[in-house]
């Protein structure tokens, strides 16, 4: 049942990232062929010939405005649209016929969060693979070599500690959406702004722990603060380790936290 909620739910968001996703690449290479286009270069145009220049201006400026919105745009949408389908198919009208199916509570947190992270995670390769289409060529072939350095520099363990400590901020940061969402619903009013004023108490508690938690890492370990924050390369293993046991956590907290709340304490409206 688990399977099919999530097939559900892919399709009911796609209809929402597919059109940004072609957008954004059609653009991306848009820019790239006005870019290496020789009639669109500025030399290839004469000087007195203003009216071509002021053509290739417009056309390179407005193309790039849109790719640049199209951009942000895409981070945007996925915030509304994790936020959107916790909040309305679970909390709001939709919330009556989808606690009716034979699924329990954790699950429904489960599809929520799994088809959050994939187009979180989607969106994010889209938007690389758009930028490394706008790379000039002659800079595409310093990518292998940059990402070789970044290996030599951190090495295979810290490449991996980096992963999952992206991997989990991710997890983490959906899921703080999804409990200040349910504790917002715990009131009979206002639910969306005492939602957005519990996300914020939830992040000044989480930024207030981590943050001692590292000091008193560091302290333990004879580590100036100092130090930390300057990134020293012989301690980012140690300290990345830390702040991904937090985020560990504080995940888990959150979830267990929402999925009480969903379960015992439901308030639809």
């Amino acid at each position: 049942m688990l399977a099919k909620l999530m097939k559900y739910e892919i399709k009911a968001t796609a209809r929402w990232f597919l059109p940004l996703y072609v957008s954004i690449l059609f653009f991306a290479i848009l820019n790239k062929l006005i870019f290496i286009n020789p009639l669109m270069n500025k030399s290839a145009i004469s000087d007195n010939d203003s009216f071509l220049l002021i053509v290739r201006e417009i056309i390179s400026s407005l193309s790039m405005f849109i790719y640049v919105v199209l951009l942000i745009g895409i981070f945007v949408a996925t915030l509304i649209v994790v936020i959107q389908r916790f909040y309305k198919n679970l909390l709001g009208s939709e919330g009556y016929l989808m606690f009716t199916l034979p699924v329990k509570s954790w699950q429904h947190i489960i599809n929520k969060l799994f088809v959050a992270m994939l187009w979180s995670i989607v969106s994010l390769l889209v938007a690389f693979c758009s930028i490394i289409i706008l790379i000039p060529n002659k800079d595409l072939t310093k990518i292998p070599y940059a990402l070789a350095q970044i290996m030599d520099f951190f090495g295979t363990s810290g490449i991996v500690i980096t992963l999952l400590f992206a991997i989990l901020t991710l997890i983490h940061g959906i899921l703080k959406i999804y409990t200040a969402i349910s504790l917002g619903h715990l009131f009979n009013k206002h639910k969306l702004l005492l939602s957005f004023a519990m996300y914020l108490g939830l992040d000044t508690i989480s930024q207030f722990v981590s943050f001692l938690t590292i000091a008193i890492v560091a302290k333990a370990a004879f580590v100036p603060f100092d130090d930390i924050l300057e990134g020293a390369v012989h301690h980012f293993k140690y300290f990345l380790t830390t702040a991904t046991a937090i985020t560990a956590v504080f995940s888990v907290a959150y979830f267990i936290l929402t999925g009480f709340i969903i379960k015992r304490k439901l308030n639809l409206e």
